[in-house]
């Protein structure tokens, strides 16, 4: 899905707490009973976190970590890296705690967690515990956790001894033991408490702690560092808007409930600076009720919305914002507001929505129904919404929604507008006509989150501000956000779950503006879906011609040693070997892009696998000492789009090759790249986006190919056994289930299973 940049500054704001904490619940996933509260202490561990932390996340004990490591029903805790040293060091400490009784005082010591900025574009951790004056030993502890002591180094540094090992390094000084990944973060650690500064010396971070009681786990997110985050886990084009989430608050401080299938964090935002953040606008503001989504279609990306029951107290305090920001052009806001108030408005919203291959934004009114004296001056000077029902008209006044409420609405495309019901909907031509047949109100947004759990946790009322991101079948593009190294991680278990929501919303509440932010993910057997409609073609499909090309790293395997390696291609197009940790075995030259797959074959028949991958018009073969292997590179007379992706054709090691062909054409090639003689290309009218599964039935193999528009059943030979079918078609989300030696039962329009006889063509209804 290709993306306008922009869609990340409110994506970025939706999982603010959840990003600044992404490396913190690696570590400190608690799950505590909400009724039990434990009396307030005085934390001493802060006092070894360095004053340039970004976050740091308090907890009443190493213990409290526990439950939640081992909460595997949740999908989030799956984003711990249980090889990560420092989880295996947390993990031992614990076991000490609770096992022995020279070290039982460690489970009522309070401990923390705090994210920095280390070197190089990355984001760290330091963990900081308090092992107090009492009775504990430390030399013993410290042998214990060296373990195998040949593998340990040890530095001395200001009077500190600090142990290295297996990726991680460790202390006891002063009455902390301190612990990372990051040598820096804890030599910081150590100068800082030589120094008598700490995270406590920043006046903001000390007033909180003061007016917050600590008896519950807490995590301080400081927003004015949230650009060295952005650093560490953005990929560089989005780095530009890590401004915006600096200024967007002082700091938050949030508390967690977590369930299985969810996480609802609820905090106070501290406005700090003043008309400096963006949130002060909301401040003390009444809220209202969010609508948008009751007509958007069901799979938009992300919405956000702005209920207008106090304009012009809004509109005084965002103003003194972009005064400040040098973003405010007096004369257009002034008009644009009158503009605005025209429309008798209750509330406005913006939303990404998948149309064709692209992200389209829609800007969103919705109208009061003036009465009195307003419907007859509006009946005057103005069409009303009856005349304008269902008309797709040019819009006039374009840029004003972006003077008077910011420059994420200058993402929409303000060609057109339509009126539907209560809603002015302002976007691209194309998708106003889709808005005007009412193709979308046939499925909404809310009738998506209606049929799941997400109900149930969503609170739409009362709110000056809320964000929804639904990332259901688009977990890639939430994924492309982080870095490569990251993004692998983050894609592999965004896909463990097929329903992915967030929400964020505002609460001003007795002089505070509190928020609340749910993260749910939930693996259901069977997604909401709208009916077929037209042949159940989605809207914007004609446009919908991306291919997305897989950029890597591309996991192979060690023949010798069955381990996981990685090729990975450079920008500059080098090809290097990496092992399980992905760290270089060796690197080859190479002049153009891959084209999405390395798949792994034995060329030869002697059990060494070879890699073989594609670019241009041409197929390569590399062997894992990085030699290229003859007969390749082998030659196609089509340019290659994506592939190659190799079949399994007999036992004794036969394979084929498919490859994805610019002019939307899928072909079967022999080993030796030849195309096979009786093979029929498979083409479409809509884009083919990837390779069709091959599949058993009897004694025969079919290719099942699904579409945005449907599934495709075709012979061995590329013969599609499907087109005949005159009622109907098989939809794009069917499972095809073999139940005889030539039938399978599949999905079709208006969601009714049928028999299809694959030899004969035959159908029959399955009651």
């Amino acid at each position: 899905m290709k993306w306008n940049k922009k869609v990340y500054i409110f994506s970025a704001i939706t999982l603010i707490a959840a990003i600044s904490g992404f490396f913190l619940l690696k570590y400190t996933l608690q799950n505590k009973n909400k009724d039990e509260e434990a009396p307030a202490r005085v934390l001493k561990s802060v006092y070894a976190v360095p004053v340039d932390a970004i976050a740091v996340y308090v907890f009443d004990g190493p213990q409290t970590i526990e439950t939640s490591y081992y909460n595997q029903k949740n999908l989030f805790s799956k984003f711990i890296n249980r090889s990560n040293p420092l989880y295996k060091f947390i993990n031992k400490l614990i076991f000490l705690a609770k096992s022995e009784a020279s070290f039982k005082e460690l489970a009522a010591s309070d401990a923390l967690t705090s994210l920095h900025y280390s070197s190089k574009g990355e984001v760290s951790l330091l963990f900081c515990m308090n092992t107090g004056q009492g009775s504990l030993d430390n030399s013993l502890l410290i042998e214990r956790l060296k373990g195998d002591t040949e593998s340990v180094n040890k530095r001395v540094l200001g009077g500190a001894d600090i142990y290295s090992s297996k990726g991680l390094d460790f202390t006891i000084y002063k009455g902390y033991l301190i612990a990372s990944t990051s040598p820096i973060l804890v030599e910081s650690s150590v100068r800082h408490l030589n120094s008598g500064t700490s995270i406590m010396d920043n006046p903001d971070f000390e007033k909180l702690t003061k007016e917050k009681i600590l008896n519950k786990t807490l995590l301080f997110v400081n927003h004015q560092n949230l650009g060295k985050l952005f650093s560490g886990l953005a990929v560089g084009k989005y780095l530009g808007y890590a401004d915006f989430a600096s200024k967007f608050s002082a700091w938050s401080v949030i508390e967690g409930e977590f369930e299985d299938n969810h996480y609802l964090f609820k905090g106070e935002l501290f406005n700090l600076k003043g008309v400096g953040n963006f949130t002060s606008s909301f401040a003390n503001k009444i809220g209202g009720d969010s609508k948008a989504y009751e007509i958007l279609p069901f799979n938009t990306f992300i919405s956000v919305s702005i209920p207008v029951e106090d304009f012009d107290g809004y509109m005084l305090s965002y103003r003194g914002y972009r005064e400040l920001n040098k973003r405010l052009n007096p004369e257009a806001n002034d008009k644009g507001r009158e503009w605005f108030l025209s429309k008798y408005p209750k509330e406005v919203a913006i939303a990404a929505i998948p149309y064709g291959s692209n992200f389209e934004w829609v800007s969103l009114v919705r109208m009061e129904e003036p009465t009195g004296f307003k419907k007859f001056f509006s009946s005057i000077f103005s069409k009303s919404s009856a005349e304008l029902k269902d008309s797709v008209l040019k819009f006039e006044n374009k840029g004003v929604l972006k003077e008077i409420f910011g420059s994420i609405f200058d993402n929409c495309r303000e060609e057109s507008f339509c009126i539907k019901g209560h809603w002015m909907i302002i976007g691209p031509s194309d998708l106003m006509k889709e808005f005007a047949k009412g193709k979308f109100l046939n499925f909404t947004m809310a009738d998506f989150v209606d049929q799941t759990s997400v109900s149930g946790r969503l609170d739409l009322k009362g709110s000056p501000l809320t964000i929804m991101m639904n990332a259901t079948n688009l977990q890639d593009s939430v994924a492309s956000f982080f870095k490569p190294l990251l993004r692998k991680d983050v894609e592999n278990v965004l896909k463990q779950a097929n329903l992915e929501f967030a929400s964020f919303r505002l609460v001003p509440e007795d002089g505070k503006l509190n928020f609340e932010l749910l993260l749910y993910a939930e693996q259901l057997d069977k997604l909401p879906a709208p009916k077929a409609v037209e042949g159940g073609k989605p809207a914007g499909w004609e446009k919908d011609s991306i291919v997305k090309i897989p950029a890597g790293p591309f996991e192979v395997k060690n023949f010798n040693n069955g381990e996981m390696e990685y090729l990975i291609q450079f920008p500059n197009f080098k090809l290097q070997l990496a092992d399980k940790d992905k760290k270089g075995i060796w690197t080859v030259p190479f002049s153009t892009p891959l084209r999405g797959y390395v798949e792994q074959v034995d060329m030869f028949g002697n059990g060494k696998l070879q890699m073989l991958f594609a670019s241009g018009n041409q197929l390569f073969l590399l062997d894992r000492l990085g030699r290229f292997v003859n007969p390749y590179p082998k030659k196609v007379n089509e340019l290659i789009l994506l592939g190659p992706k190799v079949y399994k054709t007999g036992d004794n090691g036969e394979f084929a090759i498919m490859l994805l062909h610019t002019d939307n054409t899928l072909r079967l090639y022999d080993k030796e790249c030849r195309p096979f003689e009786a093979w029929s290309d498979i083409t479409t009218k809509e884009t083919i986006k990837g390779f069709p599964e091959l599949l058993k039935v009897g004694k025969n193999r079919y290719w099942i190919l699904k579409s945005v528009l449907k599934t495709r059943i075709y012979t061995i030979n590329g013969i599609e056994v499907t087109r005949e079918l005159k009622r109907f078609e098989l939809l794009p989300n069917t499972p095809v289930k073999v139940v005889s030696d030539n039938e399978v039962i599949v999905k079709v329009t208006g969601n009714k299973n049928y028999r299809l006889n694959l030899e004969t063509g035959d159908t029959k209804k399955v009651k």
